[in-house]
Protein backbone atom coordinates (compact mmCIF):
# COMPACT_ATOMS: atom_id res chain seq x y z
CA UNK A 1 0.00 0.00 0.00
CA UNK A 2 1.22 3.61 -1.03
CA UNK A 3 1.91 5.80 2.06
CA UNK A 4 -0.21 8.96 2.50
CA UNK A 5 2.55 11.15 2.62
CA UNK A 6 3.62 9.44 -1.29
CA UNK A 7 0.21 10.33 -2.78
CA UNK A 8 0.08 13.76 -1.04
CA UNK A 9 3.55 14.61 -3.31
CA UNK A 10 2.39 13.04 -5.73
CA UNK A 11 -0.70 14.52 -5.95
CA UNK A 12 1.31 18.08 -5.22
CA UNK A 13 3.50 17.66 -8.23
CA UNK A 14 0.03 16.41 -10.57
CA UNK A 15 -1.09 19.83 -9.53
CA UNK A 16 1.89 21.92 -10.42
CA UNK A 17 2.00 20.29 -13.86
CA UNK A 18 -1.03 21.15 -14.53
CA UNK A 19 -0.96 24.88 -13.07
CA UNK A 20 2.50 25.78 -14.49
CA UNK A 21 2.13 27.33 -17.89
CA UNK A 22 3.31 25.24 -21.13
CA UNK A 23 6.43 23.14 -20.13
CA UNK A 24 8.59 22.35 -22.57
CA UNK A 25 7.19 19.09 -23.43
CA UNK A 26 3.98 20.80 -24.25
CA UNK A 27 5.38 21.69 -27.94
CA UNK A 28 8.71 21.00 -29.62
CA UNK A 29 11.33 23.77 -30.29
CA UNK A 30 12.85 26.21 -28.27
CA UNK A 31 11.16 27.50 -25.40
CA UNK A 32 9.99 30.64 -24.61
CA UNK A 33 11.23 32.33 -21.08
CA UNK A 34 7.87 31.52 -19.27
CA UNK A 35 7.99 27.75 -21.00
CA UNK A 36 11.90 27.30 -19.71
CA UNK A 37 10.43 28.69 -16.25
CA UNK A 38 7.60 26.25 -16.30
CA UNK A 39 9.70 23.28 -17.21
CA UNK A 40 12.66 23.92 -14.82
CA UNK A 41 10.16 23.97 -11.66
CA UNK A 42 8.83 20.95 -12.82
CA UNK A 43 11.67 19.31 -13.83
CA UNK A 44 12.86 20.00 -9.93
CA UNK A 45 9.27 19.08 -8.33
CA UNK A 46 10.15 15.57 -10.01
CA UNK A 47 14.07 15.30 -9.36
CA UNK A 48 13.05 16.25 -6.10
CA UNK A 49 9.94 14.00 -5.58
CA UNK A 50 12.48 10.82 -6.73
CA UNK A 51 15.50 12.14 -4.66
CA UNK A 52 13.97 13.20 -1.41
CA UNK A 53 16.34 15.21 -0.14
CA UNK A 54 13.69 15.49 3.24
CA UNK A 55 14.22 12.02 4.34
CA UNK A 56 15.89 11.91 8.12
CA UNK A 57 18.88 9.00 6.78
CA UNK A 58 21.32 11.99 6.22
CA UNK A 59 23.97 11.56 8.21
CA UNK A 60 26.68 13.74 7.02
CA UNK A 61 27.10 17.62 5.72
CA UNK A 62 27.67 16.37 2.61
CA UNK A 63 24.85 13.74 1.81
CA UNK A 64 22.57 16.79 2.73
CA UNK A 65 23.78 18.97 0.39
CA UNK A 66 24.26 16.18 -2.15
CA UNK A 67 20.21 15.88 -1.92
CA UNK A 68 19.47 19.32 -2.25
CA UNK A 69 22.01 19.78 -4.96
CA UNK A 70 21.07 16.92 -7.06
CA UNK A 71 17.08 18.02 -7.85
CA UNK A 72 18.72 21.02 -9.18
CA UNK A 73 20.81 19.83 -11.16
CA UNK A 74 18.78 17.33 -13.21
CA UNK A 75 16.25 19.95 -13.30
CA UNK A 76 18.75 21.88 -15.03
CA UNK A 77 19.57 19.47 -17.54
CA UNK A 78 16.13 18.43 -18.13
CA UNK A 79 15.34 22.35 -19.26
CA UNK A 80 18.21 22.47 -21.36
CA UNK A 81 17.63 19.62 -23.13
CA UNK A 82 13.78 19.99 -23.67
CA UNK A 83 14.39 23.71 -24.45
CA UNK A 84 17.15 23.09 -27.05
CA UNK A 85 19.37 26.13 -25.56
CA UNK A 86 19.36 29.30 -27.04
CA UNK A 87 17.98 29.48 -31.04
CA UNK A 88 15.40 30.84 -32.88
CA UNK A 89 12.33 31.19 -31.51
CA UNK A 90 8.53 31.87 -33.33
CA UNK A 91 8.87 36.00 -33.27
CA UNK A 92 12.22 35.18 -35.22
CA UNK A 93 10.85 33.22 -37.84
CA UNK A 94 11.66 34.28 -41.77
CA UNK A 95 8.74 35.02 -43.75
CA UNK A 96 8.36 34.49 -47.85
CA UNK A 97 7.12 35.48 -50.44
CA UNK A 98 5.81 32.06 -51.27
CA UNK A 99 3.11 30.75 -52.73
CA UNK A 100 1.80 27.01 -53.14
CA UNK A 101 -1.24 25.27 -55.17
CA UNK A 102 -1.68 21.84 -55.73
CA UNK A 103 -2.76 21.31 -59.24
CA UNK A 104 -3.24 17.64 -58.73
CA UNK A 105 -5.15 16.16 -57.44
CA UNK A 106 -8.18 18.88 -58.20
CA UNK A 107 -10.92 20.03 -55.88
CA UNK A 108 -13.57 17.18 -55.24
CA UNK A 109 -11.91 14.91 -57.87
CA UNK A 110 -12.51 11.27 -57.48
CA UNK A 111 -9.50 9.43 -58.02
CA UNK A 112 -7.90 5.51 -57.80
CA UNK A 113 -5.91 4.57 -54.72
CA UNK A 114 -2.93 5.58 -56.60
CA UNK A 115 -2.05 9.14 -57.63
CA UNK A 116 1.09 11.76 -58.78
CA UNK A 117 0.36 14.78 -56.70
CA UNK A 118 1.29 17.92 -58.54
CA UNK A 119 2.19 21.30 -56.64
CA UNK A 120 3.04 24.56 -57.93
CA UNK A 121 5.47 26.87 -56.19
CA UNK A 122 5.78 30.42 -57.17
CA UNK A 123 8.47 33.05 -55.28
CA UNK A 124 10.63 30.01 -53.85
CA UNK A 125 12.62 26.79 -55.10
CA UNK A 126 12.78 23.41 -53.04
CA UNK A 127 16.04 22.47 -51.91
CA UNK A 128 17.36 19.94 -49.55
CA UNK A 129 17.11 20.44 -45.42
CA UNK A 130 20.44 22.14 -44.16
CA UNK A 131 21.63 24.41 -41.31
CA UNK A 132 22.54 27.79 -41.77
CA UNK A 133 20.72 31.48 -42.41
CA UNK A 134 17.02 30.77 -43.60
CA UNK A 135 15.92 32.39 -46.68
CA UNK A 136 12.12 32.75 -47.30
CA UNK A 137 12.99 31.92 -51.06
CA UNK A 138 14.19 28.08 -49.93
CA UNK A 139 12.49 25.46 -48.41
CA UNK A 140 10.64 22.48 -49.11
CA UNK A 141 6.89 21.17 -49.20
CA UNK A 142 5.38 18.92 -46.33
CA UNK A 143 2.16 16.81 -47.38
CA UNK A 144 -0.29 15.83 -44.63
CA UNK A 145 -2.78 13.56 -45.62
CA UNK A 146 -6.29 13.30 -43.85
CA UNK A 147 -3.96 15.73 -40.66
CA UNK A 148 -1.02 13.49 -40.62
CA UNK A 149 2.26 14.03 -42.32
CA UNK A 150 3.09 11.85 -44.71
CA UNK A 151 6.37 13.32 -46.52
CA UNK A 152 8.23 15.53 -46.74
CA UNK A 153 8.94 16.38 -50.24
CA UNK A 154 11.94 17.56 -52.10
CA UNK A 155 10.32 18.37 -55.65
CA UNK A 156 6.95 19.16 -56.96
CA UNK A 157 6.05 15.83 -57.08
CA UNK A 158 5.09 12.80 -55.18
CA UNK A 159 3.31 9.50 -55.70
CA UNK A 160 0.81 8.16 -53.55
CA UNK A 161 -0.05 4.26 -53.53
CA UNK A 162 -2.82 2.11 -51.90
CA UNK A 163 -5.04 5.16 -50.92
CA UNK A 164 -8.31 3.87 -49.15
CA UNK A 165 -11.51 4.66 -50.42
CA UNK A 166 -13.50 7.58 -49.27
CA UNK A 167 -13.54 11.34 -49.06
CA UNK A 168 -9.34 12.61 -47.99
CA UNK A 169 -8.40 16.15 -47.12
CA UNK A 170 -4.70 17.21 -48.83
CA UNK A 171 -2.58 19.79 -47.06
CA UNK A 172 0.96 21.12 -48.39
CA UNK A 173 2.70 23.59 -46.46
CA UNK A 174 6.05 25.38 -48.24
CA UNK A 175 8.18 25.27 -45.10
CA UNK A 176 11.85 26.43 -44.65
CA UNK A 177 14.99 23.93 -44.60
CA UNK A 178 14.93 23.74 -40.72
CA UNK A 179 11.55 21.88 -41.46
CA UNK A 180 9.58 24.80 -39.28
CA UNK A 181 6.94 26.66 -41.16
CA UNK A 182 7.65 30.55 -42.43
CA UNK A 183 6.05 33.21 -39.90
CA UNK A 184 3.57 33.59 -42.93
CA UNK A 185 2.48 29.70 -42.94
CA UNK A 186 2.35 29.22 -46.54
CA UNK A 187 -0.46 26.29 -46.88
CA UNK A 188 -2.80 24.49 -49.34
CA UNK A 189 -5.12 22.25 -49.47
CA UNK A 190 -7.78 20.28 -51.30
CA UNK A 191 -10.61 17.74 -50.55
CA UNK A 192 -10.47 15.08 -52.74
CA UNK A 193 -12.21 11.18 -53.22
CA UNK A 194 -10.93 7.68 -53.76
CA UNK A 195 -13.09 5.79 -55.50
CA UNK A 196 -14.05 2.23 -54.09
Amino acid sequence: MIAPHRLRVAAFVALATLLVPAPAYAHAGHCTRPETISTFVVAVLVAAVLVRPWRRSMKSASRTFNRLVIPLVLAAAVTVTACGGKGRTSGARPTTTARLAILQPTANQVTGPDLTLQFRLIGAHVVQPSVGKLRGDEGHIHVSLDNKLISMTYGTTQDLHGLAPGPHTLQAEFVATDHQPFRNHVVAAVLFTVRS
